[in-house]
């Protein structure tokens, strides 16, 4: 247990020095979310020293910081919707919990109330942020519903972290009773060190290879010039309008030579303005087609669809359907077809 948490608070306090040092993020939401993982590490550490020296007066702040912790990803998520992504005053009433919770830690009821306070403050901020995630669904439509999606897949990974941490947190806290030298014992604290582990190495090599959640909530404030957003919006009116699309053997080389813009300027607009490659781009347009073939057409069938839409074969028709659409065209037409009814 102790190699496990030395390895998460190490890749915690990594991914920190790489946010705090990075320009993927305006500074408020990524020094937030620096502090996040800096607090991560803290508590690695701390049940360290309570796994070794149960006695040591330190382990008094590992309540306190995993208060602390929901509030700041709060705030991360928060700061980085704004418009203006920045804390103002009003933010300071998120320090409520944890002067309650410091209270509580240093009354001589504590108990295992704390435990519970610490439990309730997560469940809470948990459902802040699917909250805000909810009312916030559409705040970035007008940057393109690719960045949108994005933000939004980033927002999901903070909750299911929250997610995670209020189980282990449960079932920690089941397991020791209130007694801290239990906590060497622990399977939870065990499963719950691996599954930290796996995460933060993941967002660490994702982030080291410009890919992964950290870019994804970076894409959202990438500035992008008049020019090139001009570009994109002309190549995309230009595809609509004449519908080159369907053709199944239209290449980023062919369609260059149609729209007379040069390859590499048609790929960077798309890069930066869609977050996704060339493929990617023109297959979102030939699933809107099949999508609209398939309401306008319920009976046919859905190898003709594919054909229709500019597709040569079934899998690659599939692949770019589920990751559009979130589902196969099978379940997407059925779900369709039982809302109708």
């Amino acid at each position: 247990m102790n190699a496990l948490l030395y390895v998460s608070a190490s890749l915690a306090i990594v991914l920190a020095a790489y946010l705090a040092t990075g320009t993927t993020m305006p500074q408020t939401p990524r020094r937030l979310l620096a502090a996040a993982l800096l607090t991560i590490a803290a508590l690695n550490l701390l049940a360290l020293l309570q796994i070794n020296n149960p006695n040591s007066p330190l382990i008094m702040l590992r309540p306190l910081l995993a208060m602390a912790l929901p509030a700041l990803l709060y705030l991360h998520i928060a700061t980085a919707t704004r418009d203006d992504p920045k804390l103002y005053l009003f933010d300071a009433i998120h320090s409520v919990g944890l002067i309650s919770g410091t209270a509580i830690w240093f009354s001589p009821m504590r108990g295992q109330i704390i435990d519970l306070y610490i439990v309730s403050i997560h469940l809470f901020y948990l459902v802040l942020i699917a909250w805000v995630s909810r009312y916030k669904a559409d705040s970035f439509v007008a940057l393109g519903s690719q960045l949108s999606l994005l933000f939004d897949r980033w927002r999901k990974v903070v909750l299911l972290f929250l997610m995670i941490a209020v189980v282990a947190d449960t079932f920690i806290m089941l397991e020791i009773g209130g007694d801290g030298a239990a906590l060497a014992f622990s399977w939870a604290i065990v499963l719950s060190s691996i599954l930290l582990v796996g995460g933060l190495s993941y967002l660490l090599i994702t982030s080291l290879h410009r890919t992964g959640p950290l870019l994804w909530a970076g894409m959202r404030f990438r500035p992008h010039s008049k020019e090139q957003r001009e570009l994109i919006e002309r190549l995309e009116e230009m595809l609509i309008s004449t519908r080159v699309f369907l053709d199944p053997n239209l290449t980023l080389l062919r369609f260059a030579r149609k729209s007379g813009v040069p390859t590499r300027d048609v790929s960077t607009a798309i890069n930066e303005h869609r977050q996704c490659n060339y493929n990617q781009w023109l297959n979102s347009f030939r699933i809107e087609e099949a999508q609209r073939l398939i309401l306008s057409n319920p009976r046919q069938s859905m190898t003709e669809i594919m054909f229709a839409a500019g597709f040569q074969n079934k899998s690659t028709f599939n692949a770019a359907f589920l990751a559009f659409a979130g589902e196969s065209p099978s379940s997407w037409r059925n779900q369709k077809e039982d809302s109708a009814s």
